[in-house]
């Protein structure tokens, strides 16, 4: 199977998936009966990179690759140009490895305008590469804010013919963020982020961590329905099912043992509120991938209309917290039902 046809197999199962249980539910905010404030005033503004941006939550990234994703990130583009709000791209790999840019080129950044745009490619993939500095090859032509390495072990095990040695891994991701004219951002794919694990990527000089728990798209279940040899590696496709950890635990470990890194929440992000939790639980940024795909396979109208959805929730749960402005989101507004205040 080629990388083109495996990326349009992640879009196709990626929109079939459902999730029942998220880790979101069990998190509580503190409620305000007097709210001192006006609903419309509550402000949503943050930076990104020193970039302005409308709201704390971004387009995370989902698809690269096959002529389907190129309508879809174009979509999704235009949509974020509107909402003034920031967009990962899907991985680029195949940009470098096999030619096809997928639409992630100069288009992509005249439909998103001024908004921040970050590349994205594996970083066991960095492997591959002559050297870190091909990486300007995927940059340049998205004119990129930042570039998204993504780390993906567990979906690499369960692909077909997928990427198993990770010998001299961190090295490389070492080596290109001493290069990267533009910041790194070191993003899981839905297993979520280890604290040993931030600790090496800190040390790196990663600037930004994307913990990507469980609770979003299930990149592993989708490569084993790929996967026609996987009952030869497995006796239960469900087997490793629990893997991982959830978002709000990474968030939580992020908290307790690097509280001063700039830490992104994805994975399982349904709603606005989700995004007021995560903020609340330490993120400064919240990537939402599920939610934005079937729109962005409808319309760009569709996309606007669900992000405009997200803002609308995130202001009503400001207003319900009592604060003016996300950047009053913080621990001390949750709810442990130890006191009242």
């Amino acid at each position: 199977m080629n990388n083109l046809t495996r990326k349009l197999g992640h879009i196709e199962h990626a929109l079939s998936q459902s999730t029942k249980i998220n880790s979101f539910d069990q998190i509580r905010v503190k409620h305000c009966a007097l709210p001192d404030l006006d609903l419309d005033r509550i402000s949503l503004n943050t930076t990104l990179f020193d970039h302005s941006v409308a709201a704390p939550f971004f387009v995370s990234s989902m698809t690269g690759g096959p002529t389907e994703s190129e309508a879809i990130n174009r979509r999704l583009a235009e949509a974020c140009r509107e909402m003034g709000i920031a967009m990962g791209v899907g991985s680029q790999r195949v940009g470098i490895e096999d030619g096809h840019t997928g639409g992630l080129n100069g288009s992509i950044r005249d439909a998103i305008g001024s908004s921040p745009l970050f590349a994205n490619f594996g970083a066991v993939n960095l492997l591959g590469l002559s050297d870190v500095n091909d990486l300007g090859r995927i940059l340049d032509p998205i004119e990129a804010d930042a570039l998204i390495l993504h780390l993906n072990p567990m979906q690499e095990v369960f692909q077909a013919s997928g990427d198993t040695n990770w010998t001299g891994v961190i090295e490389r991701i070492a080596a290109t963020c001493n290069w990267s004219p533009v910041p790194v951002i070191a993003k899981e794919v839905g297993f979520g982020l280890d604290a040993g694990s931030a600790k090496i990527l800190i040390d790196a000089g990663v600037d930004v961590l994307d913990v990507a728990g469980r609770g979003g798209t299930r990149f592993a279940d989708i490569e084993i329905a790929m996967n026609a040899d996987i009952q030869q590696v497995l006796s239960d496709q469900q087997l490793f099912d629990g893997w991982g950890y959830t978002t709000v635990e990474c968030l939580q470990m992020m908290q307790s043992f690097f509280p001063k890194q700039c830490c992104w929440a994805s994975g399982g992000v349904r709603h606005g509120l989700d995004v007021a939790k995560a903020l609340c639980l330490g993120a400064s940024a919240v990537g939402i991938a599920g939610r934005f795909l079937k729109p962005a396979t409808e319309s760009t109208e569709s996309v606007i209309a669900t992000m405009q959805q997200f803002m609308d929730e995130l202001r009503i749960a400001c207003f319900g917290m009592g604060i003016e402005s996300v950047q009053h989101l913080d621990q001390q507004l949750l709810w442990d039902g130890s006191h009242a205040s």
